[in-house]
């Protein structure tokens, strides 16, 4: 598929050549009376024309986000970390554990524009030293467990909607398993 623009390209190429050679441009500046043939040429021009743009519009075209397709996405990504975050304060909502959980890891990261912008993640979440009944709102001020005995990771697909003319998000599922089962 990549040959195509260049392969219209050559071809386009190919047909002015054979038109100078043949004369059939200048035939156009001196003749008005032969209109078939200045009108073919014409055409003929346009095509070969439209033939060496194509590579610059088929690259344009594939290279935005398709709407509906799953994208890969930079770890790093500001809307990544964002859904990374609501996904993990879901799981420290849900579960019953004494301390919260954070991001320890991004395994990977998927996005889908769908009605605002769906983030589909594969996160390590790893048990902190600090106490879900605690005035802790930050997760960044809490460092991951130390103890041997107190450490505990699980690995969690988050699926989260963001609807950023709204500014919200939110957790649309997610499942996690601990890494105790390996």
């Amino acid at each position: 598929m990549g040959n195509v623009p260049s392969l219209w390209r050559t071809a386009a190429q190919l047909l002015v050549k054979v038109l100078l050679n043949r004369k059939l441009l200048s035939r156009i500046e001196r003749s008005s009376t032969d209109m078939r043939v200045s009108y073919q040429t014409l055409v003929l021009l346009f095509l070969a024309g439209l033939c060496s743009l194509e590579k610059v519009s088929v690259h344009t075209f594939f290279s935005r986000p398709i709407p509906g397709t799953l994208q890969n996405v930079s770890k790093n990504d500001t809307g990544v970390k964002e859904a990374v975050l609501t996904g993990t304060y879901s799981f420290n909502n849900k579960s019953n554990d004494a301390f919260l959980f954070k991001a320890s890891a991004v395994d990977d990261a998927k996005r889908q524009i769908v009605k605002g912008i769906r983030y589909i993640l594969e996160v390590e979440i790893s048990r902190t030293v600090c106490r879900k009944r605690g005035n802790t709102d930050d997760l960044n001020n809490c460092p991951f467990q130390t103890d041997r005995l107190l450490r505990q990771t699980f690995f969690c697909h988050f699926d989260v909607w963001s609807i950023p003319w709204m500014k919200t998000m939110s957790t649309t599922y997610f499942k996690c398993r601990s890494n105790d089962i390996f």
